[in-house]
């Protein structure tokens, strides 16, 4: 069932693939992006209207009869998109979505996958937004889990909200309860601790339900969590974040705001 919802949602965004049902893995081919990141392309009608000269109102024409404003390289330029969707278990089953970005130029043969820094920005955004159609297909076979046995309640430490001194009583209260739930991975209780309308993707993922699928999914971004509280956080009584301050990209930053009680508003990967 749930390797059959994957292969669903993956299908009606990415119909080319191969898939493996007992490897529970799922391989599309590469797909193109009807995306660009310049401004002169061949769907911007005012670089096709350049392109036309006389017909174009803003074209410039030689004694050739052709524009002086052709459409540059950048206009042909073409990229291209893929996925590898993996889903293991038993139970509870993991599913992970690795998205790769490509790039094709005139003259080409064939399109150049992109590494690194130079990864494009909307690939995040279109693997978070496959990953939420996954969940939407699976969400109907989610079956509750017990709740975890504690034993000896009266001898496990709580954190101390004195340790989050940098930050109003109140948010500090909640870091430390935050900080609790992470270590015990209480997800009820972490749930709690979220604004209903949590961003959890840069690319626009927003939604606590949405939030814990795509973390109880990858334990990756707990441990990061966890990990931004030990770096510290600073803020005022607008705003906490965690590490306090700018990050380096690629780093994790936990945002807390009043919402009545305070909660957290984001937890996101920097660019």
């Amino acid at each position: 069932m749930i390797y059959g919802a994957a292969l669903e949602a993956t299908r009606e965004s990415y119909p080319n693939l191969e898939d493996a049902p007992g490897r529970g893995a799922i391989k599309t081919s590469w797909h193109q992006v009807s995306y660009a990141n310049n401004q002169d392309d061949l769907a911007n009608p005012k670089t096709v209207a350049n392109a036309n000269g006389p017909t174009g109102q803003s074209g410039q024409t030689g004694q050739s009869g052709q524009s002086s404003q052709m459409p540059t390289r950048l206009a042909y330029k073409r990229y291209f998109i893929r996925f590898d969707v993996t889903i293991g278990g038993g139970r509870p089953w993991r599913l992970k979505v690795v998205g790769h970005a490509a790039e094709w130029e005139p003259g080409a043969t064939l399109p150049v996958e992109i590494h690194g820094v130079a990864r494009p920005a909307w690939l995040e955004g279109r693997s978070d937004a496959l990953v939420a159609a996954i969940f939407k297909k699976i969400k109907p076979y989610a079956v509750p889990m017990k709740d975890p046995v504690v034993e000896g309640p009266e001898d496990m430490k709580k954190a101390d909200p004195a340790t989050f001194k940098d930050v109003p009583p109140a948010a500090a209260k909640r870091l430390a309860t935050l900080k609790d739930a992470l270590g015990g991975r209480d997800y009820p209780a972490l749930r709690a601790q979220l604004a209903d309308d949590v961003t959890w993707s840069l690319g626009g993922g927003t939604g606590a339900d949405a939030a814990m699928a795509m973390w109880q999914a990858d334990p990756e971004p707990f441990d990061a969590m966890a990990k931004a509280l030990v770096a510290g956080c600073g803020g005022d009584a607008k705003r906490v974040t965690c590490p306090a301050g700018p990050v380096a990209p690629g780093t994790y930053q936990l945002t807390l705001e009043p919402r009545g009680d305070w909660r957290v508003t984001s937890f996101i990967k920097a660019e």
